[in-house]
């Protein structure tokens, strides 16, 4: 059992990491944790149509926690600029805009089949 507790303690630190130092993780977070109940009231969505709401915000979630990571280890490893780098960083920032635009199109079909 003790095996199994030190292992679920790498990712809580990395969680806390992301929640204190990521602004960006912060904001979807917060995003989450606001606009998914409102989105829930306001429209009286289906379970189904929630279900698919978080799982975009997780999918979102993710992809950030992934572009952090890159972040962090890029920068750490190669602290000066570096086209191939930066190039490397802006394509795990444009995964996380994709699954962004992946949960919008998502929360827009879900809004017009409200509305039609």
């Amino acid at each position: 059992m003790k095996y199994w507790i030190n292992r679920f303690s790498h990712p809580f630190r990395g969680l806390k990491y992301a929640l204190i130092h990521d602004e960006a993780i912060q904001i979807e977070i917060g995003l989450g944790i606001i606009g998914l109940p409102i989105v829930y009231f306001l429209f009286h969505l289906s379970a189904n149509e929630m279900l698919l709401l978080i799982f975009c915000w997780f999918f979102v979630m993710v992809t950030e926690l992934q572009n952090t990571t890159i972040e962090v280890a890029l920068s750490k490893l190669h602290p000066e600029h570096d086209e191939a780098i930066g190039r490397s960083k802006d394509l795990a920032a444009a995964a996380v805009v994709w699954a962004a635009v992946f949960g919008l199109i998502c929360l827009g079909f879900i809004l017009i089949r409200k509305f039609l």
